[in-house]
């Protein structure tokens, strides 16, 4: 006889949370490089973020776009006969050069925002179970930041482009067809600056544990590079210090863009050191493979 205390039954309950297997697309690799890109661009213009996250990268953005825009418009409202005394076709390498240092200031921003808020809240290692590797994130990151970058030196441009279009006197068509051969000019300067700005500040980034900081030393490093290159080249007399000129990415990619417009700087550091835009554009691509390289293999360490 058994003894009824001395079986008791555990009784359970089965709850249904709803849960479902997912039955969507999987894009696999490309998709999670696709994601990434997308949110760095979200991130760097601070969109679906908080108004304060959106006030530097716009207010740079209008800073780059106003001073086309109101040369545009000197040239549409005032009399024809001295509208021709603004040559907005020779204007292109001059805004570029203040849309670079605009852009600069931006890199100094976006470069930390893009790759320590990743480090500090360990969303690495949650991106490392996905089938994403470390050179597809940086590759995504830096795409992100090289795109951004770019409008701030194209979207001027596009203004000046049509401008010119809009004040030729044959009309606005015959004034594209006319200026079309700028278009390629400002791609070609467009990805010197980035070039110059971008893998620079993802080394810092890389580096620093702290957003303000890697800004801070971005500038500083940027600073100092033009400081003791003009220093070296037009103060001293070192047997071969004319290369050192190679070391200021701001001098060297304003002296590219000058160059790719047809024009010529001879104030730049570049002539001063008798060194031809074309080896600096090179220097600049060099440079930017090795430090693209370092911030690979460092994220490799982290991983």
């Amino acid at each position: 006889m058994t003894d009824s205390t001395s079986t008791t039954r555990q009784q359970g309950a089965v709850y249904d949370l709803g849960y479902q297997p997912f039955e969507g697309e999987r894009t696999g690799r490309s998709g999670a490089r696709k994601t990434v890109y997308f949110d760095g661009i979200r991130r760097v213009l601070g969109l679906r973020r908080k108004a304060k996250r959106k006030v530097m990268p716009w207010a740079l953005l209008l800073v780059a776009i106003i001073p086309p825009i109101v040369a545009v418009g000197i040239a549409f409202f005032i009399p024809a006969g001295a509208s021709e005394s603004i040559d907005l076709a020779g204007q292109n390498s001059a805004f570029f050069t203040l849309a670079g240092t605009i852009a600069m200031l931006f890199t100094a921003l976006a470069a930390p925002e893009l790759l320590i808020p990743d480090r500090k809240d360990g969303v690495l290692s949650m991106l490392a179970s996905r089938p994403l590797t470390t050179a597809d994130y940086l590759g995504s990151r830096f795409a992100s930041l090289a795109t951004v970058i770019g409008a701030f030196m194209i979207v001027p441009q596009l203004v000046l482009f049509f401008g010119q279009a809009g004040t030729h006197p044959e009309g606005l068509f015959s004034g594209m067809v006319h200026a079309t051969h700028t278009l390629p000019k400002i791609a070609a300067a467009a990805a010197v600056y980035t070039i110059a700005f971008g893998p620079l500040g993802f080394v810092i980034a890389s580096l620093s544990k702290r957003k303000s900081v890697a800004t801070a030393g971005y500038l500083a490093v940027m600073i100092a590079l033009t400081a003791f290159a003009e220093a070296v080249v037009r103060g001293s007399n070192i047997a071969g210090g004319r290369w050192v000129a190679l070391l200021a990415p701001i001098n060297t990619a304003d002296a590219a863009n000058v160059w790719i417009f047809g024009e010529s700087n001879p104030d730049s550091l570049l002539a001063a050191a008798n060194i031809h835009p074309a080896i600096g554009i090179a220097a600049l691509i060099v440079s930017g493979a090795a430090l693209s390289m370092f911030a690979l293999h460092r994220y490799r360490r982290l991983a």
